[in-house]
C-alpha cells in the first residue's frame, strides 16, 4: 500500500500546524461569543429561546413608533 498520510509533507503540515490553528480559532471564536452573550444579557437584551422567530432585529420598536414616542 502507499505511505500513511500522517507520514507525508501534507499530512505533517495538517497535523503540525493547520489543526492546531483551527483549534485555536474555534477557542478564539468561543471567547468571542462568550462575551458577546455576556453584554447582551448585561444589557437586557440576551438570547432568546431557539426557535421562537425573534430576534434583536424584531425586538427594536419600528421607526414610526420611535417617531410617536418624542
Amino acid at each position: 500500500m502507499g505511505t500513511d498520510f500522517h507520514a507525508t509533507r501534507m499530512g505533517q503540515r495538517l497535523f503540525e500546524s493547520t489543526m492546531p490553528r483551527i483549534a485555536d480559532e474555534l477557542a478564539r471564536l468561543n471567547r468571542n461569543l462568550e462575551a458577546l452573550v455576556a453584554l447582551l444579557e448585561r444589557r437586557g437584551e440576551g438570547p432568546s429561546p431557539v426557535g421562537t422567530g425573534t430576534d434583536a432585529a424584531e425586538r427594536q420598536p419600528s421607526a414610526a413608533a420611535r417617531n410617536s414616542s418624542r
